[in-house]
């Protein structure tokens, strides 16, 4: 799939000698004070690669030239495959994807309050998701995670089956309660693999599940991307260069640990290092400091060679479709795509992850193509300086309007927004002052009454039952599916068909 590719540098903000600081000084702490890893074969591997492990305490302190040896061994790019070989993704380099956002309830524009999502509203947010330009890469199982009717544990796994029923884009999961099991065993029946985000835990420590799922996906030969976030003041330093280098120190042990258990394994890094509202006690993702740390991250990032997703513009902390929603998404996203992220989360989350909307996923893609077209830059060769068709045109009377050359470039050149208030003035009070979300909402309507995804075959359908029934079974047997649950769900499973 196409994506956006950036024309001329990425914006830089630290030297090269400060980059160089960065890195010193996560080797520092690696080496002086190390990572907690609460993964016995984790433990056993980073012990005999030569590592100081203390297996009483979980501590790892790894030297110096492990790091080294295993960033040169991280690709510098890998392909995500999906349904559709016409919408894989070839991860790095200077070209940016971007995602469907991340929102955990379902946000009623009515009351703007938010609710558990239906199985319903599930579908028609990914046939939206499959449906609009500007979106690369779906991320099914990070929206609507409040299911109703569906027991906490399966819900990753009936999103995951959702997404891959209503689009054939590339997708992204996760892992919790060991569904990646399962996750593993439907992406291998399709023919794919994932886009897979595993958690670390600041400051410095890897937990048990993050790790098995890690080293699981890693096996299967999926891309892993671990999600560094630092809230400055509470989770890392509160100056932005502490939290930079504790996030560095947790990649690099991450990057290290990857390595060596499968060495040449693709690995994104998904950063969010922001700052404490000390106000309120919560992240603050709307404040220029998420910002700097993400411009930073990036440069090193990029001095490893290593993707970057970046996550600066995929929520505001508005809880409503709003102007404090646009700027905190919108420039979040310009920022991140001007200094060298290659996927982006961004449409249809906001809240600071508590809400999704299909309605914002279709404003935010006009905001990405604005911004993919921006990143494009402007093309200068002889056609496009057009010397020929100015002296041809010549004075007023003279214009443009009604040559090869207008036609041939207007859309090619202009990027034209889909749903934003485009009508001089009296159009617009006569066809009813209409705003971008009101635009939204009909294009919504479209996309739903129009767009047809590409659909599993029958055989693709009857895998992905069958591997769904294995997991209901697996966790029914853990008794993490209770009987009034288990009613529930399969009441919630007959309505929706």
């Amino acid at each position: 799939m196409r994506g956006f590719t950036r024309r001329y540098k990425p914006l830089e903000i630290v030297s090269t000698e400060d980059l160089e600081l960065f890195h010193r000084s996560a080797l520092e702490v690696l080496e002086t004070t190390g990572v907690r890893v609460e993964h016995d074969g984790a433990l056993k591997l980073f012990a005999a690669s030569g590592c100081d492990v203390n297996f009483a305490e979980k501590l790892v302190k790894i030297p110096v030239y492990i790091i080294e040896e295993a960033l040169r061994k991280c690709p510098s790019s890998f392909k995500i495959k999906a349904r559709n070989p016409k919408h894989d993704l070839l991860v790095g380099g200077d070209t940016i994807y971007f995602m469907q956002g991340m929102g955990m309830r379902h946000l009623d524009l009515d009351t703007w309050e938010t609710r558990p999502a239906t199985v319903k509203e599930h579908r028609e947010a990914m046939i939206v998701a499959d449906a609009l330009d500007n979106l690369h890469l779906v991320d099914p199982i990070f929206i609507y995670m409040d299911r109703v009717g569906i027991p906490p544990c399966m819900v990753m796994l009936e999103n995951l089956a959702s997404g891959f029923r209503y689009s054939s884009k590339a997708e992204h999961f996760g892992y919790q309660q060991d569904c990646e099991i399962f996750a593993i065993k439907m992406a291998k029946e399709l023919g794919v693999n994932l886009n897979i985000e595993v958690d670390t835990a600041a400051p410095l420590t890897f937990y048990q599940g993050s790790v098995e799922a890690t080293f699981r996906y890693v096996e299967a030969g999926f891309p892993v991307e671990p999600c560094i976030g630092i809230t400055a003041g509470a989770e890392g330093p509160a100056t932005l260069s502490g939290s930079l280098v504790l996030g560095l120190a947790q990649v690099l042990a991450f990057v290290a640990m990857v390595q060596l258990k499968k060495p040449g394994s693709a690995i994104s890094v998904q950063h969010a290092l922001k700052p404490m509202d000390m106000q309120r006690g919560t992240p603050n993702y709307g404040l220029p400091g998420f910002a700097l740390t993400t411009v930073v991250m990036n440069q090193l990032l990029r001095r490893y060679r290593i993707p970057s997703c970046t996550v600066l513009g995929f929520t505001s902390t508005s809880k409503k479709i709003d102007f404090q929603c646009g700027y905190e998404k919108s420039m979040g996203a310009l920022i991140s795509a001007l200094t060298g992220g290659n996927l982006q989360i961004f449409h249809g989350g906001s809240g600071s992850e508590l809400i999704y909307n299909p309605e914002l996923s279709i404003l935010d893609d006009d905001v990405a193509g604005w911004i993919g077209r921006f990143l494009e830059g402007v093309a200068v060769n002889d056609e496009t300086l057009a010397v020929d068709v100015i002296n041809e045109v010549g004075p007023i009377p003279g214009h443009f309007l009604n040559t090869a050359h207008t036609r041939k470039w207007w859309r090619a050149e202009h990027y034209a927004t889909r749903v934003a208030d485009r009508e001089v003035y009296p159009v617009w009070v006569k066809s009813g002052k209409k705003d971008a979300l009101d635009h939204a909402r009909e294009r919504m309507r479209e996309i739903l009454a129009t767009h047809k995804p590409e659909p599993l075959s029958d055989s693709q359908e009857r895998a992905i039952r069958n591997i769904l029934d294995e997991a209901r079974n697996y966790y029914r047997e853990k008794g993490l599916i209770s009987d009034q649950e288990w009613a529930v769900y399969m009441e919630t499973l007959d309505s929706a068909d």
